[in-house]
């Protein structure tokens, strides 16, 4: 037992390698139940003893809890002592700087100076009672003037599938919004504890009502850049309530923040009025201050320029881009006809910053529709806002990057959906049309976004050849296996090829690129197949006896239609009877078999596959003729003659000469080689012999006169 609590403690203790080896050392089923019974022996043991460490250090665990308590509130009275003796350093900093005018108003400003700090005070004390069971939010405090207007436990939900979270508690304050999460007690009896999560201001907060959908209902979303949070509220009345709430402490601190820009002001003007006082009795010959230029260059600004770095923080909260595009091109043409000032210099800078931020939004934004598990078809229009705000922001290289991988995740999605059953021709046939057609679709969007982008367009042109790439070498390893038959495979790339012309609509002819990846693998391809019916007509030469074909009438109506199909047709010269026909079936196979071939091999020509293709040809059609030869030479096939030189005939004449027909019409060139094979077909003349009449001798007609 000991060596194995010293196995399972070790640092290095691996679980797989110690139940292989426990397996290799056990013989049998006893012995593993043994080991295990030794495992759970151990493992009770080893949880009493931890319950019983815990039983003997509970005492201390909560001596520590209150010498912490007693710690933390010492601390507090310690910064609050540092922040009246900070307030009060201040006052008489401010005191000796600007001196004493007006002595008669210095008992009044005490007595108001002492109620504000009674008040101050009262809130101060209120928030500590409200935040002492808030870890890490006693800093809250310290900000003067600072209450607590709403608070509630809230639902927290995922802001894109709706799932819930965690319980949190929210606290509004009249200038903030702090979230808490929930600590565990431990089972302690006592208000609820909890721990500061993130404070938001309410500057640049926005609260936004989200419509019941589904599973999420009673739900606000929360707008703070970069983070976007969704909570439900218990009731229908506490979710208004937060809403009210949170529309009144924004407004309050809008009229707060007014407040404070007048009495800042008044307070200039009347530190410029008494400027010149002071001076006078210094010095009699100066009679007035100055007016300082920035200041009145403040002055003269128009409101919405000085908040423009607020309201466009506002607007990208709220994913209001086209209102906040339209802000920043109002101030930027301000600030180009403005002459340049300090006070411009810096509210350039907040815009810019403000133009980057909107930038990193829309780019992230692009980039989460591209990494989304399931991208639905409207996913690319959806994604034209975005792109076409960073165009106009002179984003257009980035813009058409992340909309090409967009539609390269687009793309992916639709094929994926593509599965592999059945036969393989409606397989491609699905799958090429699927590819080419969104292909053609997102390049007309592409187009449509960047009408007039060169460099734009280049990159569209090569975004395209790289997904007829990859579409291509998925092709070759479905395609191009030995179970597949020539005439599948001539298919297959007809169907290709047709889906590939779609794009020549929009001016991108991506065809020879195409037809380049698939020159290999369809040369080595149509080789093969010579080769294969090369041995197959050897094959059935040796075993060629050139016997009439006999079949039924109906088969041999069904025969000479398709034959004629084929073009190819019998003459009527070649039927014996109602049942035969003088040609064999190893030449009417063959004949079926060459033109099949035939009209594979034209299907998919190009100009560079035209020798792979008149070599192949040949081949297969020299191995019929040298059979032909062959037997026409044989005196074994001497009493078959009339047959063999019939199906030589309708070799040379119908056969071969549909071949040439059909390579003329495909390649618009005469088939010379076949021409040549044509040529070989000759038949010598058999000599006619009559017969010899028998050998006259001279024998008596009566060999005796006995009967004369």
């Amino acid at each position: 037992m000991t060596d194995l609590m010293k196995n399972l403690g070790s640092d290095d203790f691996n679980p797989e390698k110690f139940v292989k080896e426990l397996s290799s050392q056990c013989v049998g089923v006893d012995e593993l139940r043994q080991q295990r019974a030794k495992i759970q022996i151990l493992a009770d043991s080893t949880s009493a003893q931890l319950k019983k460490n815990v039983y003997q250090n509970y005492m201390q665990f909560i001596e520590t809890a209150k010498e912490i308590s007693h710690l933390e509130s010492e601390m507090y009275q310690l910064s609050q002592l540092l922040g009246e003796q900070r307030s009060l350093l201040g006052t008489l900093g401010a005191i000796g700087a600007t001196g004493v005018v007006f002595d008669e108003n210095i008992e009044t400003q005490n007595g108001e100076s002492h109620n504000a700090g009674t008040k101050e005070e009262e809130q101060k004390s209120k928030l500590i009672q409200l935040l002492e069971n808030v870890e890490g939010a006693m800093s809250l405090v310290e900000t003067p003037g600072r209450i607590c207007l709403h608070e509630g436990s809230l639902l927290e939900l995922d802001p894109l599938e709706g799932t819930p979270l965690k319980r949190i508690h929210a606290y509004l304050f009249n200038d903030v919004l702090m979230i808490a999460s929930w600590l565990a007690t431990g089972g302690r009896r006592g208000p609820p504890r909890y721990k500061m999560q993130a404070v938001y201001d309410l500057q640049s907060l926005a609260v936004v009502n989200v419509r019941d959908l589904g599973t999420v209902k009673l739900a606000f979303k929360l707008l703070a850049f970069p983070d976007t949070r969704v909570f439900q509220c218990a009731t229908a009345t506490s979710k208004k309530e937060w809403l009210d709430k949170c529309e009144q402490a924004k407004k309050a601190k809008l009229v707060q923040e007014d407040q404070t820009k007048s009495v800042d002001k008044d307070r200039n003007l009347k530190d410029e009025h008494i400027a010149p006082s002071r001076s006078m009795s210094l010095d009699s010959n100066t009679i007035g201050t100055e007016d300082s230029p920035e200041a009145e260059g403040t002055e003269s600004l128009p409101e919405w320029l000085l908040e423009v770095a607020e309201d466009l923080d506002s607007c990208i909260a709220q994913r209001h881009f086209e209102e906040a595009y339209n802000l920043l091109e109002k101030a930027r043409s301000y600030l180009s006809e403005a002459q340049t000032t300090p006070v411009l210099v810096g509210i350039k800078a907040k815009v810019d910053d403000r133009a980057q931020s909107l930038v990193d939004v829309l780019t992230k934004e692009l980039e989460l529709s591209s990494e989304a598990k399931s991208l639905q078809g409207g996913g690319l229009r959806s994604a034209r806002r975005a792109v076409r705000l960073l165009i106009q922001l002179d984003q257009s290289v980035q813009a058409c990057q992340l909309f090409l991988r967009l539609c390269n995740a687009a793309l992916k999605a639709q094929l994926k959906r593509v599965k592999r059953e059945g036969p393989t021709i409606p397989y491609v046939k699905q799958l090429s049309a699927i590819a080419f057609s969104n292909v053609a679709e997102m390049a007309r969007e592409f187009l449509r976004i960047f009408p007039n982008s060169a460099n734009c367009t280049s990159a569209l042109v090569v975004w395209c050849g790289q997904e007829v790439n990859h579409l291509t070498s998925h092709l070759i390893k479905q395609v191009f296996i030995p179970q597949v038959s020539t005439n599948t495979l001539a298919e297959c790339i007809v169907a290709v090829r047709s889906h590939c012309d779609q794009l020549t609509q929009l001016g991108i002819d991506l065809r020879y690129q195409l037809d380049g990846h698939l020159r290999t693998p369809l040369a080595r391809a149509l080789q093969d197949a010579g080769e294969k019916y090369v041995d197959a007509i050897k094959v059935r030469a040796a075993e060629d006896t050139w016997r009439p074909s006999n079949q039924s009438s109906q088969n041999l109506q069904k025969l000479m239609t398709e034959l004629e199909d084929l073009g190819i047709g019998v003459p009527l010269s070649y039927m014996t009877s109602e049942t035969w026909l003088s040609l064999t079936s190893n030449t009417l196979a063959f004949s079926r078999l060459y033109v099949g071939l035939l009209e594979d091999c034209l299907s998919v020509n190009t100009p560079q596959l035209m020798i792979t293709i008149d070599s192949v040809l040949v081949s297969v059609m020299r191995a019929q003729v040298q059979h032909l030869l062959a037997s026409l030479s044989n005196p074994k096939f001497k009493q078959e003659r009339k047959v063999v030189e019939d199906n030589a005939v309708y070799i040379r004449d119908i056969v071969i000469g549909r071949g040439l027909e059909l390579y003329q019409s495909a390649t618009a060139r005469p088939f010379t080689k076949l021409v040549t094979l044509k040529d070989q077909i000759v038949f010598e003349p058999v000599a006619a012999t009559k017969p010899r009449p028998a050998p006259r001798t001279a024998v008596t007609k009566y060999s005796t006169t006995e009967y004369i």
